[in-house]
């Protein structure tokens, strides 16, 4: 999990000069700008609770299920260092079904909440891609508990690898496109740009916020020693891979180039969700929800 923010995080904060990216100019405008309407309201008391999709539980035979089974949100907190140290979230929904040693596993990215970089940038993710991530799901089953009880067992997910911007017959291994080899990009997120747009608001910019356009690769698993059964806190392990496609304004030459450093210390925890969640009252707990109490389960950050 913490790979796919980490690289979000870097496709600002690495790569070669931004000299010859092709500028796709259609981001911005001039401030102050009327920002896309986002999907989410904020936490209870604010503007009040979002329009919840329709979205049921999945549809899984929970007999002689464990007592590990059940809806856990996730918060990922991964630690980096660029000039300063700095900070990135990513909130996720889990859903565990564990029959003794056997589970089975499902995470759906919710909401990234990309650093500050101060006197250099802002990074958001746009709306349209935040769509894009709530669509990923990525599940799987087998023995990634290692003992039938749950207490003082340890909990392993599987590697799970997420591509977006780009459609690759091995995901695991084929090379993600570049400027000069696009042939396997694709406009994940519909906005016309090729890859997945990133907003960048950097002060090098008079017209902001800014845009680069990238392809990324994550492999993501989690690790923890079960001590509660409603808390789960473990260490996150990634790897990334990222290539830009572009950038919407010479402006953020300066900003392609910050060198981004993961700092040891990645880490999550899982909160079970139920009925106190659920607002629309379908047995089920969805992003949006997720999203509207994580301030409550995981403090002011969000």
């Amino acid at each position: 999990m913490r790979a796919l923010l980490a690289c979000m995080t870097l496709v600002i904060g690495c790569g070669p000069s931004a000299d010859g990216y092709p500028y796709l100019r259609e981001a911005g405008c001039e401030m102050p700008c009327e920002a896309d309407a986002g999907t989410d309201a904020g936490p209870p008391g604010d503007a009040g609770p979002p329009e919840i999709p329709d979205e049921p539980l999945e549809d899984w035979d929970e007999t002689g299920a464990g007592p590990l089974t059940g809806i856990f949100a996730v918060e990922v907190v991964i630690p980096a260092r660029a000039v300063v140290e700095i900070e990135s979230r990513q909130l996720y929904r889990l859903r565990l079904l564990q029959r003794e040693g056997e589970v089975r596993t499902k995470i759906s990215p919710c909401r990234f909440a990309l650093p500050s970089i101060p006197s250099v940038a802002t990074l958001t993710l746009p709306p349209r891609l935040e769509e894009v991530l709530r669509g990923i799901a990525i599940e799987d089953e087998g023995p990634f508990l290692s003992a039938p009880d749950p207490i003082g067992a340890t909990l392993t997910t599987p590697t799970a690898i997420v591509v977006l911007g780009a459609d690759l017959d091995d995901p695991a291994s084929d090379p993600l496109p570049t400027m000069e080899t696009p042939e396997t990009a694709i406009d994940q997120d519909m906005d016309g740009n090729p890859g997945v747009t990133i907003e960048a608001d950097t002060v090098l910019c008079r017209v902001r916020p800014q845009e680069a356009y990238a392809a990324i690769r994550a492999t993501v698993g989690m690790s923890a020693t079960i001590e509660d059964l409603d808390r789960l806190e473990g260490a996150v392990i990634p790897t990334l891979d990222q290539s830009i496609l572009g950038i919407s304004d010479r402006c953020l030459t300066a900003a392609s180039t910050i060198q981004i450093e993961i700092l040891e210390g990645s880490r999550f925890t899982a909160i079970r969700v139920g009925e106190d969640e659920d607002l629309d009252d379908n047995g089920n707990v969805s992003c949006p929800e997720l999203t509207w109490y994580a301030s409550r389960l995981f403090g002011d950050f969000w």
